[in-house]
């Protein structure tokens, strides 16, 4: 849960603009990029997770993000066995959904789209199934003015309710504007277009105006997938890509068993999502979450759903259990919370249970890394691998970084030079040093730069870890920050 490596800076944002009672607007970690302008587009997020930390440290980001991931696939099981669906195949979906997900549970805000896509996308396949009246997609817009300040996700969600809008104007409307029609005519169509109208203005209700929809624009153009493991295109040959080509089998096979009928608009919805997890596998857990939803709704639909009935699999869809079943665990969570709070050191449940992946994250370099803050106390500028420069924000805010993964902050030019020089040319490494008067590297043990930097003799080590070694340049210490 704490793998990805912007955890560590996202806390660290938060943390300064909780202090300052302002979002950031400049880039306060970098000296590659100090000053220059920043967007911190998942301000709320981060302050969220800032607050949360100054209570409960990362125990309690941990039991949150937990929290939120079980009540979430939790409310999706409730949605199938509602719909009548066997509790065996019931939980096999969800196994395969969420270990499809795995990949992409982090403490990080990008759980919170995961989560509000799926809710989201319920209200659109409950709309257009008749259990709710186009009237409760408006609840949507508040919705979406949190998400846009939360994550960059929501337009995904945007583009999900415009397919639906546009197939339901084009192809055919949800059963409950058809209701509507006779008395109003095409005033529903309308009132649909408005509310998609005003979910594009929701991502501009924010700090940084339209210059926060432009942040997300510029990352989705950046060349990142040769660089971020979560852009790349879903690769076929590994564990995620079984489970994800297996999900969309099964769910295409659901689907075509609905034929000759004419599927529903949300029905089709999923198959866009597999398109994109194709593209970049970080998509493959909106895909899961999008066919764990709808599954319930088109099962009694499909031949695959008769079959299921016969063998007594499926059976009548049954009310909604309410709220009553989710107060326990509700009072867990805030028992477990308080105690955290407290700083009670208990298993699993307490304080201080937290442990970094020292395979990871370089924690044993701290103490050396402090003696060198401390030597300089006007800041320290330090060159370091991308997957170590949240670690270097977050552990010594005394450090200034070369890069972390903050991809729109840097650009493509200097992310592809930086992605050249550690695949070919890890002597880009000492021109860099004489241009930006850095002192120490923390790279990766192991990699290109790890290797030139131990053949060179302008460099030293001075620590060692599975993780990464610490160099010195033997001109002497840092620089300090300006």
């Amino acid at each position: 849960m704490f793998r990805d490596p912007g955890t560590f800076w996202h806390v660290a944002a938060g943390d300064k603009m909780l202090a300052a009672g302002e979002v950031v607007r400049q880039d306060p970690f970098s000296f590659t990029r100090a000053a220059q302008p920043w967007i911190a587009d998942q301000w709320l997020a981060e302050c969220g997770m800032a607050a949360v930390h100054r209570l409960a440290g990362w125990d309690g980001l941990l039991l949150l993000t937990a929290a939120l991931l079980a009540g979430f696939y939790a409310w999706i099981a409730t949605r199938l066995l509602r719909g009548g669906l066997h509790p065996l195949p019931t939980c096999l979906l969800l196994a395969l959904a969420m270990l499809i997900g795995t990949p992409q549970f982090h403490v990080r805000p990008l759980v919170c789209s995961i989560v509000l896509l799926g809710i989201a996308f319920a209200w659109l396949v409950d709309v257009e199934s008749g259990v709710k009246r186009p009237r409760h997609l408006w609840w949507l817009v508040p919705l979406f003015i949190v998400w846009a300040n939360v994550h960059g996700g929501v337009l995904g969600g945007l583009g999900t309710v415009a397919l639906c809008v546009a197939g339901w104007c084009v192809a055919q409307p949800p059963s409950a504007v058809q209701t509507v029609q006779h008395s109003r005519g095409r005033l529903c169509y309308i009132e649909l277009v408005l509310l998609l109208l005003a979910l594009a203005a929701t991502t501009l209700i924010n700090p940084y105006g339209i210059d926060l929809p432009r942040g997300w624009l510029e990352t989705l153009t950046m060349p990142l997938p040769g660089l971020i493991e979560e852009h790349a295109p879903l690769d076929l040959a590994k564990p995620l890509g079984w489970a994800t080509v297996a999900l969309a089998a099964g769910y295409a096979v659901v689907l075509i068993g609905v034929f000759p009928r004419r599927p529903r608009i949300t029905w089709l919805i999923p198959l866009v999502w597999f398109v994109l997890a194709l593209a970049r596998c970080r998509n493959a857990s909106l895909f899961a979450v999008t066919v764990a939803v709808v599954l319930a709704d088109v099962l009694p639909h499909s031949r695959v759903g008769e079959w299921f009935r016969r063998r007594g699999m499926l059976g009548a869809a049954r009310p909604a259990a309410g709220w009553r079943p989710a107060v326990l665990p509700l009072i867990v969570v805030a028992a477990a919370m308080a105690i955290q709070i407290g700083g009670v050191n208990l298993p699993v449940v307490g304080r201080g249970w937290v442990r970094f992946d020292r395979d990871r994250r370089p924690v044993e370099l701290l103490p050396r890394l402090d003696e060198i803050a401390q030597s300089n106390k006007d800041g320290v500028r330090v060159f370091n691998d991308m997957n170590f420069g949240g670690f270097l924000i977050y552990h010594q805010p005394r450090m200034r970084v070369f890069i972390d993964d903050r991809c729109a902050l840097y650009g493509t030019d200097f992310l592809q030079a930086y992605d050249h020089a550690r695949r070919e040319d890890p002597a880009q490494i000492d021109r860099w040093q004489r241009r930006y008067g850095f002192h120490h590297a923390l790279v990766e043990t192991g990699g290109n730069f790890d290797r030139h930097l131990r053949s060179s003799a302008a460099w030293t080590i001075l620590g060692r870890t599975p993780a990464a070694t610490l160099y010195q340049h033997r001109l002497g210490v840092s620089a300090p920050v300006r």
